[in-house]
């Protein structure tokens, strides 16, 4: 008996840990993550390196440098006679210069690579504040399934002590106690399997958070109104306008479509012009300055590959942008019903059925300890609260997940008629 109540007093003893920490609120939690979140920098990243990509693609190309040296021979055309020699040497510079409107087009794909690397951000911060929420709903629970776990264990517990002390005659009420012990254990196990799953949920917030796997942290009761949804229709959409991915995907679109354009431009010669400077010395000395022009002949049409390839990815992102246009419609159906289904079964529970279970097994061990009620059904009441408790919770928890996930569909914009 001494050992069954030491683990019992450990069982009640070891929440403390995980209760202790800063109080949180869900949004307060979301903030948290979403600021000190290690992997966000990478975006950040991403966001300065396509400012920088931008930025050169506006520019011309670089000036292009020639440099020449050679050996001079002059000879006289009658006689064959050497007349003199020496070295000549010229210098050139050519600026390249670009029709059609093809810096226009580099920059405007580069535009869209900054609208990508910016969607990709905010992409990336929905989906953690979703993640945090969800995570800290979870963590709420768990706090909640180990509380009620360990007060029906400690109530189960305590009786068992209080039968063996009045040490009665017959076998009946030690019999009862150790059918209260057992179900005593049934109570700590699933309250050592919320601390489990708490102290699991707790290290991953930790990592998302950038903290101390040891930090503890608690969540305030968040609340729990479930809001009505608008229409399917209009959840859809609202999701193919809002829609990070889908906003990814039509910005690469558009950028493809430049590029093709940028492909058919490149037919377009590209003129190089620059001054250039000319000396030679053998029997007499050579000066000559002036400007060359240089440009290529499109007389092979070699470009038409590289359009033929834009225009087969242009094709292919069309066909992305299709099916994950269709793919995010079935997915805000299946969330949309999954929520309308918790949703219908917790309207059929009242917001105190918690309270209520509670309050119901706390009377039913008055009652046990008066005689009142017999052992089955005082161990069925406390049996009865535990899963009582649990199915709520778990109920809440898959409603609010399925409502979190229609938010990220809906590009991190909350939802409301």
């Amino acid at each position: 008996m001494r050992l069954l109540a030491a683990v019992g007093w450990m069982c009640l003893a070891a929440p403390a840990l995980a209760q202790s920490g800063p109080a949180l609120t869900l949004d307060a939690l979301a903030q948290d993550v979403v600021a000190n979140n290690p992997e966000r920098q990478f975006y950040r990243q991403q966001i300065e390196s396509a400012g920088i990509v931008r930025e050169a693609a506006g520019r011309w190309a670089d000036p292009e440098a020639t440099v020449e040296f050679g050996q001079r021979r002059a000879t006289d055309v009658n006689t064959g006679a050497l007349n003199g020699e020496g070295m000549t040497y010229a210098v050139s510079i050519a600026q390249p210069i670009e029709f059609g409107g093809r810096i226009a087009l580099r920059r405007a794909i580069a535009d869209r690579q900054v609208a990508l690397a910016r969607i990709g951000l905010q992409q990336f911060d929905a989906t953690l504040a979703a993640r945090a929420r969800s995570l800290g709903y979870r963590l709420f629970a768990a706090d909640e399934k180990a509380a009620a776990a360990r007060s029906v264990a400690h109530r189960l517990r305590t009786l068992a002590q209080v039968i063996v002390a009045r040490d009665p005659a017959g076998p009946s009420p030690q019999l009862e106690a150790t059918a209260l012990q057992a179900s005593a254990i049934s109570a700590e196990r699933s309250a050592a399997a919320a601390d489990a799953e708490a102290n699991s949920i707790l290290y991953e917030l930790n990592q998302l958070r950038g903290a101390s796997f040891a930090a503890r942290i608690r969540i305030v009761r968040p609340d729990m109104t479930l809001p009505d949804l608008p229409p399917d229709a209009m959840l859809v959409a609202r999701a193919s306008a809002n829609n990070f991915e889908l906003q990814a995907l039509r910005a690469q679109f558009e950028q493809q479509g430049l590029r093709v354009d940028l492909a058919k431009k490149a037919r377009i010669p590209v003129v190089s012009v620059g001054p250039y400077y000319d000396r030679a010395r053998s029997d007499i000395r050579e000066t000559n300055v002036g400007v060359r022009l240089s440009t290529s002949i499109p007389l092979w049409n070699r470009q038409a590959g590289d359009v033929a390839a834009e225009q087969g990815r242009q094709a292919q992102a069309n066909a992305t942008l299709i099916a994950a246009e269709r793919r995010v419609a079935r997915e805000v159906f299946d969330q949309a019903a999954q929520y309308q289904a918790k949703r219908e079964a917790l309207s059929k529970w009242d917001g105190g059925s918690a309270q209520r279970f509670a309050a119901a097994a706390v009377e039913a061990d008055r009652n046990y300890r008066l005689g009142a009620i017999p052992l089955t059904i005082y161990t069925q009441m406390q049996q009865a609260y535990l899963e009582a408790t649990s199915a709520i919770l778990d109920t809440r928890r898959d409603a609010i997940e399925a409502l979190l996930q229609l938010r990220a569909l809906n590009g991190g914009v909350p939802l409301a008629r």
